[in-house]
């Protein structure tokens, strides 16, 4: 029954060749330690950006209580229907216009991720 002396291989280097394993070694530890850095750098950020959601969430909150309060204590006028269907048309106006902007955006988006998926399927053809 061989002993546990007898199990171990050892591998011999030459003296170059152990330096810049030492050096690999040194370095990828050192790679660790900055990952390490930036989480941790990374998870306070992400709790000041959450700690400020929270705080922005209960003033969007407070300003919509006073803006009901302010709504209920002015009293309502009544607008002229000349002036009502002035205002409601230019609403829908409105309304197309964004709509037309986003159609845009979209469209040009979509064109923009195509066009990159194309080149990437040429270049990939032409590796292989």
């Amino acid at each position: 029954m061989p002993t546990t002396s007898e199990k171990l291989i050892h591998i011999k280097f030459n003296h170059s060749e152990a330096v810049q394993s030492k050096r690999d070694i040194l370095s990828s530890q050192a790679n660790l330690l900055r990952i390490v850095k930036t989480t941790k750098e990374y998870q306070s950020l992400r709790t000041e950006e959450l700690k400020l959601k929270i705080r922005l969430n209960r003033k969007i909150k407070e300003l919509l209580t006073s803006m009901r309060k302010l709504q209920q204590t002015i009293p309502k006028i009544k607008i002229p229907e000349v002036l009502q269907k002035n205002y409601e048309e230019n609403i829908e106006d409105e309304e197309k216009i964004t709509n037309k902007i986003k159609q845009t955006k979209n469209k040009t988006y979509d064109k923009d991720i195509e066009s990159q998926l194309a080149d990437i399927k040429e270049k990939l053809r032409n590796l292989g």
